[in-house]
């Protein structure tokens, strides 16, 4: 019974041991992960971006790159005074300022070499108006299971991770950080596009209405989206790479007889882009107002290469359906007026009566849709040899609360249907199965 009742006496210890125990190292645990939410939670860089004034960045191998604030813009003055990316640079300030601490790695590390810290994958010097007045950060190799980055702040011994992701927000080079636009003008305030390659050549420029126009000459509307595009890529069209520095060696690049010359005018500014050899997938090019040597993306080049033709408004009308509240009509037989009111449309002249709104927006939409399928060439401004000077029908829409009106006038002639707004110098050529259409819309309403 003795033994019985020993046995009973060393469970219950052993228990109360195993429990103490468990009890201990579940305290430990939140102490621990206590204090690694702290240190996750604590910034490496102690200050506000907005106190930084200037920061250099030395790579283990090539040249340190200083930026230096002047009257509100950052500037890179080493090794070489360039203009800087504004975005680039914040973003590279913003990453700095939110690092936070992941874990101690160690506290005393007796090699840091063994963190790749000796000498460091970078240096970041930072110039502060507040307190350190000068901050560097040394930045090491990733951990071994990649999910983090190896740092430690000069002056503090300890050797901490940061988020595997820091590594590309902050180690950036030359090229990342310096002015990359391939076009510096505002292009916002464009006023002419000038380009030519192999034969072709064309030049869009903005009318008074703030338009676009294709000059042929005479001047013709060009497609708005086809320009915004390119306007669009103009804007933000960026260096891919630099060549060289200085344009020295032109013809190395083929840049002495360029595939493509594209001059741009602005706020009473002109630049000029060269395209010249394609190579790796890239074009080589210049900016004539700016120093280097650098490539675009091929498709850049493509976006250009379009002839007049292909830069032409085809689209007679440019009205939208639901903004439209009255037609004036012109046919062989006559002449009718039809005007919208409260969702119901009505012809107003010569008669008075209310029309099918279903059929006429049919009538609407095909008008809507009229498009230019060639362009004459012989004689375009001789409006009397495509029947224009007295067409056989006229189409004249009033839109939107400003009232703006849209006329379209067609001739049929030996065959073929010709058709131009009265704004155009110039008629276009339609199918002859859009005018059977409209005729057959017209039916109902004639």
């Amino acid at each position: 019974m003795k033994t019985t009742y020993f046995k009973t006496l060393l469970a219950l210890a052993v228990l109360a041991a195993l429990w103490g125990g468990s009890v201990y190292w579940n305290r430990r645990l939140k102490k621990e992960a206590a204090q690694s939410s702290v240190q996750h939670r604590k910034k490496v860089f102690p200050l506000p971006k907005k106190e930084i004034e200037a920061f250099t960045l030395t790579p283990r191998t090539g040249q340190p790159v200083t930026c230096v604030l002047q009257k509100g813009a950052w500037q890179i003055v080493k090794p070489q005074p360039l203009p800087a990316d504004s975005t680039a640079v914040q973003g590279f300030l913003n990453s700095l300022a939110e690092a936070t601490i992941h874990e101690i790695a160690n506290p005393h590390p007796a090699h840091l070499a063994d963190y790749g810290l000796n000498p460091p994958q970078e240096t970041i010097t930072v110039t502060t108006q507040g307190k350190p007045r000068e901050f560097t950060l040394l930045l090491g190799d990733a951990t071994p299971t990649d999910n983090g980055l190896y740092a430690q702040v000069a002056g503090q011994p300890a050797v901490l991770t940061l988020a595997s992701y820091m590594k590309a927000s902050l180690e950036k080079s030359l090229f990342d950080l310096r002015d990359k636009r391939a076009v510096t003008l505002n292009v916002d305030q464009l006023q002419k596009i000038q380009v030519s390659w192999g034969r072709n050549r064309y030049t869009l420029v903005k009318n008074p209405e703030g338009d676009w126009d294709l000059m042929l000459p005479p001047a013709v509307r060009a497609d708005h989206f086809s320009v915004e595009d390119m306007v669009d890529d103009l804007r933000d069209l960026q260096m891919q790479s630099i060549l060289e520095e200085t344009k020295q060696n032109l013809a190395r690049y083929g840049l002495n007889a360029p595939k493509m010359t594209i001059r741009l005018t602005a706020g009473g500014q002109t630049q000029a882009l060269l395209v010249g050899k394609k190579k790796n997938g890239n074009y080589e090019a210049l900016n004539t107002s700016l120093d280097p040597v650098f490539t675009l993306t091929s498709d850049f080049f493509t976006d250009f290469q379009k002839t007049a033709n292909q830069l032409r408004d085809k689209n007679l009308f440019s009205f939208s359906t639901f903004d439209v509240h009255r037609v004036s009509v012109t046919t062989p037989k006559g002449h009718w007026v039809f005007q919208q009111e409260k969702n119901q449309w009505n012809e107003v002249s010569p008669a008075h009566k209310k029309e099918s709104s279903s059929k006429f927006e049919d009538l609407l939409n095909r008008l809507s849709e009229l498009e230019a399928k060639k362009f004459p060439t012989q004689h375009p401004t001789d409006l009397a040899a495509y029947g224009l000077v007295h067409p056989q029908y006229r189409f004249k829409v009033t839109y939107g609360h400003k009232n703006k009106t849209q006329t379209v006038e067609l001739a049929e002639v030996a065959g073929h249907v010709y058709a131009r707004r009265t704004t155009d110098p110039v008629p276009s050529e339609i199918s002859v199965s859009d005018l059977r259409k409209i005729k057959k819309d017209l039916s109902p309403l004639e």
